[in-house]
């Protein structure tokens, strides 16, 4: 098949437009909404960004959200860690939805974006 842009490439591509236009703001919603439950529940003890470097951070040993270990996790673990708790972590399984949880993740994994492109030399 060529490079070319068929009539029938043209309008699927239309047709999937209106998903796209609405999906867009839902997908910003979303993560508007897991930053505001970051700053809520977890930057107490993570900080706003992320480091852990908080008086209750500090003394309960949280976790660098942008640190080596923490990149390592997949988002499984991420939702089990929030979910379950972890040594000084308390469990939020009983106080936020499946949503909220998975709200949460990208907001982790940005936190290792965020620390490898502060590294790079420019």
């Amino acid at each position: 098949m060529s490079g070319k842009v068929t009539r029938k490439h043209r309008v699927w591509g239309l047709a999937l437009l209106p998903l796209f236009l609405f999906a867009l703001p839902h997908f910003a919603s979303a993560q508007a909404d897991g930053q505001k439950l970051f700053d809520q529940t977890c930057a107490k003890c993570h900080g706003a960004d992320g480091t852990g470097n908080t008086v209750v951070g500090k003394a309960v040993g949280a976790k660098d959200l942008g640190s080596a270990e923490a990149k390592k996790m997949t988002d499984a673990e991420v939702r089990a860690q929030i979910e379950q708790g972890k040594n000084n972590m308390p469990p939020f399984a009983g106080t936020l939805n499946k949503e909220q949880i998975d709200s949460l993740i990208p907001i982790v994994r940005g936190f290792g974006k965020k620390t490898a492109a502060a590294k790079k030399p420019s």
